[in-house]
């Protein structure tokens, strides 16, 4: 199934919303993995974030230092028991250490913990079409909406970000925007940058 998720902050909205009252933009830094923040009902949290530099034999888009350029996966919980059906936007960026910024191009990973135990235990039996329309009805690859009452696990792949140095910090900053124009941003506590041979 091919739907990556590139769900970019919807940037004109979010810059209305900003003058509109009661809809100022909000800003909320995380101060470690755990902490929370809310945009309208909804509950965002940082559960972890990992990154890495690969050099592997074959590596694509190879840097100055032969390496890949920076993967970052963030793992969230949203929780949106307390509201009504809505659907979040986000931009995505790294800071490395000295704050300096990256843009990245994060995708939902599928999360098949989101479907019912008799839906799972035979899905590995079922026809691509029928998994297509099984992974439609559950967003199994979340696509941004949360229904009333929802809470689940998101995890997000970036591989597009800068070549900084194996071993130095970096922090994950997230903007949401939900429909009616409000955001939120929450920025991880420091991470590792990692090597993989």
């Amino acid at each position: 199934m091919k739907t990556p998720l590139c769900l970019k902050l919807a940037l004109v909205g979010g810059l209305l919303g900003a003058g509109r009252p009661g809809l100022a933009a909000d800003s909320t830094t995380a101060g470690s993995q755990g902490a929370s923040v809310r945009l309208g009902a909804s509950t965002i949290t940082v559960i972890e974030v990992y990154g890495w530099r690969d050099w592997m034999p074959i590596v694509s888009q190879p840097g100055p230092d032969h390496g890949s350029p920076l993967h970052i996966r963030i793992r969230l919980g949203l929780d949106n028991s307390a509201g009504t059906a809505t659907k979040l936007t986000f931009v995505g960026r790294v800071l490395d250490d000295s704050g300096k910024s990256y843009p990245l191009t994060f995708g939902a990973q599928p999360n098949y913990h989101v479907l019912p135990v008799a839906v799972a235990s035979t899905y590995r039996d079922l026809d691509p079409a029928a998994r297509e329309a099984v992974d439609a009805k559950y967003d199994v690859v979340w696509s941004g909406g949360l229904k009333a009452g929802e809470v689940r696990e998101v995890e997000l792949l970036a591989g597009d970000g800068p070549y900084l140095p194996v071993g130095s910090a970096v922090r994950v900053q997230l903007t949401w925007t939900n429909p009616e124009g409000a955001s939120v941003t929450v920025t991880s506590a420091p991470a590792s940058i990692n090597r993989t041979d």
